[in-house]
């Protein structure tokens, strides 16, 4: 995502860090990885991990705490001390949508402030109108202003003065605070935080506000969709200017429906009426699932490509300000169609498309990874500023693993883990080589940017953590999707603001499965166990036992699904 910010700034920079948390040792480039032989312990821990054969994944991990420690930022704010985390070491603000990608992973190593502080201080300075600002950050405008030459002083008391800025070309400010709410609903299952006042309204409320905002300020009546400026995908700068005005909305800028802003609406909406719901208010909740329901027909009608077999990055509203532009309708936006996927806008039959897509894409590009950004990339000099003219450089077709990782997560979570534990694979054999989880990498690979970017670690936290390892705790409870097939795991998750954990030990040999788990979670739960490819369950045993199952299937992907209470047990799963 990165900003122009960082405008002159942006080599590469090797990291010396790199490591495997499970037992709080440093893993150094050279070690070879430990055998998962150790005796397993029932006990929480205080660390978070796992461990895997496979040596790039088992490093991969050993960079997201010190990633995120590297981010981490504090400063005292209107609503009072506020803790958060930088979009990269190079970026003294706190960035919404960055951080609503940190949620995942931050909360398995650090405590409640630490997830909850930095949004309520944003939505302290929410507008009377209900838009957010992009970033807060400690200092006075005159230190952002040369790459945010709209930046403004928002508080200041005795010493402490924050600035904010807003990039107007997006519009995934309102929506991002609406996901991370969520996301840190689901770590701390505490609904009196949703009711929490903010400057005299409730957090909730302020979330709908910015929401409300979008509906009323940026719809575009004949699509029913959110428009935008004129952007590569997610990105937030447009083609029309040399310098930071790339990053605001001006009478130049051409405006668009792009994907993945009514992606992020779509998703906000739905996870905004199930925070209704878990304070009881219906009404609230039945009105915000109606408007999500309407933005993904809208996003299906719109931007779908059958054709394609994808879906179009976004369509202008403004064809006189893009007179003798390229046609970008074949471009594959990686992103914003993972994102598709992921929150279940694409069914079952374009999610498969999609993926098949990238992957072809991906081929003809010569990219190393999944994580290419456009493919094509727009032509060299079709946009202005220097980041974005040549193809597969930034936001133009550049490696971007802060999405890679959502679109690796969405493969898993829609029945592709084959596919997926290989694109996760090569994503980690690309971070190993390169010695840290940077902002963006060119196309053949190589670390561009900050080498210690946070959304990285968020969303290769959340492929690993969520995806493969399919731990889904969420207000308390647990449910388990274990997607390792044929491959052996381990995995130890502790959150330090509610105390809770999962752990388990997983393997398959000679044709059946072995389970030991244990978690604090005390409602029973779904435990799914990915069947290797070829086989089917026989009988299931749980603490010797006969246990009964039945099998699922999800996308080319089929589970052993059982409900369980979560132990310590052991497991054993017969195969034929």
């Amino acid at each position: 995502m990165s900003r122009v910010w960082r405008i002159g700034r942006l080599i590469a920079i090797s990291s010396c860090i790199a490591g495997a948390l499970w037992t709080a040792s440093r893993l150094s480039p050279v070690e070879t990885v430990p055998t998962i032989d150790s005796p397993f312990e029932t006990t929480s821990g205080s660390t978070s991990g796992f461990r895997s054969p496979n040596q790039y994944l088992y490093r991969m991990q050993g960079f997201f705490r010190p990633t995120l420690e590297s981010n981490r930022k504090s400063f005292s704010g209107r609503s009072g001390p506020v803790e958060g985390f930088g979009a990269g070491e190079a970026y003294p603000q706190i960035w919404l949508r960055d951080s609503a990608t940190l949620v995942t992973v931050s909360r398995f190593y650090y405590a409640a402030e630490q997830l909850t502080s930095w949004l309520e201080e944003h939505l302290s300075h929410q507008q009377p109108d209900g838009q957010l600002h992009d970033w807060i950050a400690a200092g006075p405008a005159s230190h952002f202003a040369t790459y945010a030459p709209r930046a403004r002083e928002i508080f200041g008391f005795g010493e402490d003065v924050l600035s904010a800025d807003k990039n107007t070309v997006e519009a995934d400010q309102e929506t991002s605070a609406v996901i991370a709410a969520y996301e840190i609903y689901l770590a701390l299952g505490d609904r009196t935080w949703l009711g929490k006042e903010i400057e005299g309204s409730r957090l909730v409320d302020r979330l709908a506000a910015g929401l409300e905002y979008l509906v009323r300020e940026r719809i575009d009546p004949q699509s029913s969709l959110i428009s935008n400026g004129f952007s590569a995908d997610w990105g937030d700068v447009s083609p029309v200017y040399v310098d930071a005005r790339a990053l605001y909305m001006d009478e130049k800028t051409p405006r668009v429906v792009g994907l993945y802003t009514n992606c992020l609406f779509y998703e906000a909406s739905l996870r905004l009426a199930e925070m209704y719901d878990v304070l009881g208010e219906t009404s609230q909740a039945r009105s915000w699932r109606e408007r999500a329901a309407q933005a993904k027909e809208s996003i299906n009608t719109s931007l779908w490509q059958d054709d394609k077999g994808f879906y179009r990055m976004h369509r202008v509203l403004t064809p006189d300000l893009t007179t003798g532009w390229p046609d970008d309708t074949d471009i594959f936006a990686m992103g914003s169609n993972g994102l598709a996927a992921l929150y279940g806008i694409a069914d079952d039959d374009r999610a498969r498309r999609i993926f098949d897509r990238a992957e072809k894409r991906r081929s003809e590009a010569g990219v190393t990874t999944v994580s290419g950004s456009l493919l094509p990339a727009y032509p060299k000099g079709f946009f202005a500023h220097p980041l974005m003219q040549d193809p597969y450089s930034y936001q133009n077709g550049g490696q971007w693993d802060w999405f890679g990782g959502r679109f690796v997560l969405a493969e898993f979570e829609r029945g592709f883990s084959e596919r997926a534990h290989r694109h996760l694979l090569e994503i980690a054999r690309k971070v190993t080589q390169n010695r840290g989880l940077h902002e963006w990498q060119t196309r053949d690979g190589m670390g561009r940017g900050s080498d210690r970017y946070a959304g990285s670690a968020g969303a290769l936290g959340a492929a690993s953590f969520r995806g493969l390892f399919g731990v889904y705790l969420s207000a308390g409870t647990l449910e388990l999707t274990i997607r390792l097939g044929e491959r052996s795991g381990e995995i130890q998750l502790h959150q330090p603001a509610t105390h809770d954990f999962v752990r388990y030990r997983y393997r398959y040999q000679n044709g059946e499965i072995q389970l030991r788990f244990d978690a604090s979670a005390e409602a029973e739960g779904r435990l799914r166990l990915l069947l290797p490819e070829g086989t089917s369950a026989q009988t299931v045993w749980i603490d010797g036992k006969e246990k009964s199952y039945t099998t699922r299937t999800v996308g080319e992907d089929r589970f052993i699904e059982l409900v369980t209470d979560w132990g310590p047990h052991d497991l054993q799963a017969q195969l034929n």
